[in-house]
């Protein structure tokens, strides 16, 4: 075959080209996905190199040292190829290089061994040169330890195949096209192996030629594809330092990317410390939460809030993603996860300035309104709104000092929340003044209710911070209806009149105004 004359400068040719691409792409060793591609190069361009060396020796000790070199990089050329698509499709590689290493001891035992075989032939047991089309190389007879050691290195190139497959299951359309490409090429070295029996292809070196395609294929599409030079600040600088959760998951419901943040948050809402939840099913997390779980099953996109139990203040937003547009019934989900807890404390805050009393932590005068005003007759009971009005309020000011003016106040409001806070609605409505609406079967009932009130006053005993003590008394006004069409405006009217008639009459008094009139329309 004359082409073969040429055959050395092919060798050469490959172990150039794959330095090439391997110096090249070892300024990128450092980015996700692409930390062992230049090492996997490195090793193809040696093995060429090897091949070379065997075939161009002259000595039959020489060609086999060349041989024995081979070993090294053909056996890590396949562990390096299962740490590249590892990488690859996971996007990261925690914990990777510690499992290489332990991958690579029985590697080193091969090769130790290799070089020592002329004195236990304990890895060949025939040894000699071999020509095929004029390419005279080391022909061998590999032992049964031998072939053990071959077929724990193949099984990584096997795994690397499959996890590259499984990849395309869930690879948006881009993604696919990329990725089946970089399938066929690794196919190529990893079932050279088991066809080569078959095939009957016995010339020195050309295992080294079936790593050619799916470097070329790599080198081309992950670092010459200039679509893909954002993906590393993307991985590095966005993904990992985002203060949201991001957690993709496959169609299997299991997750496969998750960054930092997410890591935190979902050790935080399943109560359980992961080192990673990477291959975790998301059910742990869905099956606590229905509306969620409903819209995941289904693929369907949307956005929730979810409290924990047991985390007061919590809360989360979540975000859900269909990964691909088109069909949605096979496809995983991307969740991202915000941690809503300050904005809603935030919230709970200004609600809480915008409805409630600073200092007595009753609800405003603004609030109370709103509130009486969406509180229905309800059937059978009428609705009573009753004014308290502190009794010489301005005495205790002037006596005592406004600090102490302001600790009756608390008082009476924890002495009208402890009563009304399950049965009735309370607030503060004025400087001394303050209001409670509740449901009463009837007018009497509403004034023994109010009389109840002023009564139990008459007991209790305010002891101001400098020493002295003082006895609180209010009067009452009532406003009573059964009807549901009477405004909070009227009851307010007919209450505070009544109140002021309490006052008038010598003050520690409950009065009953008259039923609210309906006011119509004028007609002209």
């Amino acid at each position: 075959m004359p082409w073969m004359q040429g055959y050395p400068y092919y060798l050469v040719m490959g172990s150039v080209l794959s330095l090439y691409m391997g110096i090249g792409s070892f300024k990128h060793r450092n980015t996700p996905g692409r930390c062992y591609l230049w090492i996997l190069m490195l090793l193809v361009s040696l093995i060429f190199a090897a091949t070379t060396g065997e075939i161009l020796s002259d000595s039959f000790e020489a060609k086999l040292w060349w041989k024995n070199l081979q070993q090294g990089p053909l056996f890590l050329s396949a562990i390096f190829t299962y740490a590249v698509i590892k990488e690859y499709v996971s996007r990261s590689s925690e914990g990777l290089a510690k499992r290489l290493i332990f991958f690579c001891i029985p590697v080193v035992l091969d090769v130790v061994l290799i070089f020592t075989d002329s004195y236990h032939h304990l890895m060949r047991s025939e040894v000699g040169l071999a020509t095929v089309a004029g390419v005279t190389g080391i022909a061998v007879k590999p032992t049964v330890l031998s072939m053990i050691l071959i077929a724990y290195d193949q099984l990584f190139g096997l795994y690397a195949v499959y996890l590259l497959a499984i990849s395309l299951l869930n690879a948006p359309a881009y993604y696919f096209r990329r990725n089946l490409m970089l399938l066929l090429g690794l196919v190529i070295p990893v079932l050279t192996v088991f066809l080569l029996p078959l095939l009957k292809i016995t010339i020195t070196g050309f295992t080294a030629f079936t790593y050619l395609p799916p470097i070329i294929v790599a080198y081309l599409s992950l670092f010459r594809d200039p679509r893909l030079s954002l993906y590393p600040l993307a991985k590095n600088k966005i993904f990992e330092n985002m203060k949201d959760g991001i957690v993709l998951t496959d169609r299997y419901d299991h997750i496969i990317d998750v960054n930092e943040a997410a890591d935190a948050m979902l050790s935080g809402l399943l109560e359980e410390k992961a080192d990673t939840w990477r291959g975790r099913s998301i059910h742990l997390l869905l099956k606590q939460y229905g509306q969620i779980s409903d819209h995941y099953a289904k693929r369907l996109e949307g956005q929730f809030e979810i409290e924990p139990s047991g985390k007061d203040g919590a809360c989360f937003g979540v975000a859900l993603i269909a990964t691909e547009r088109t069909r949605t019934e096979n496809t995983g989900m991307l969740m991202v996860f915000s941690d809503l807890s300050e904005k809603k404390r935030y919230e709970r805050e200004l609600l809480h300035q915008a409805t409630v009393d600073d200092l007595t932590g009753l609800y405003n005068r603004r609030h109370f309104m709103r509130l009486v005003q969406n509180y229905s007759v309800q059937h059978g009971a009428g609705m009573a709104l009753l004014l308290f009005d502190i009794d010489d309020f301005k005495l205790i000011n002037d006596t005592y000092g406004h600090l102490a003016g302001d600790q009756a106040l608390v008082d009476l409001s924890r002495k009208i929340m402890k009563v009304y806070q399950h049965n009735g609605i309370s607030g503060r409505v004025g400087g001394e003044e303050f209001a409670v609406c509740f449901f009463a079967g009837s007018e009497a009932e509403a004034l023994r209710e109010a009389e109840s009130f002023r009564a139990s006053l008459g007991e209790h005993i305010v002891l101001l911070d400098g020493g002295h003590s003082i006895q609180l008394t209010v009067s009452i006004g009532i406003a009573f209806t059964e009807r549901s069409d009477v405004t909070f405006e009227d009851l307010y009217r007919e209450a505070d009149e009544a109140l002021y008639q309490s006052k008038a009459k010598g003050k520690n008094r409950v009065t009953l105004g008259r039923q609210p009139a309906v006011r119509q329309a004028v007609k002209g």
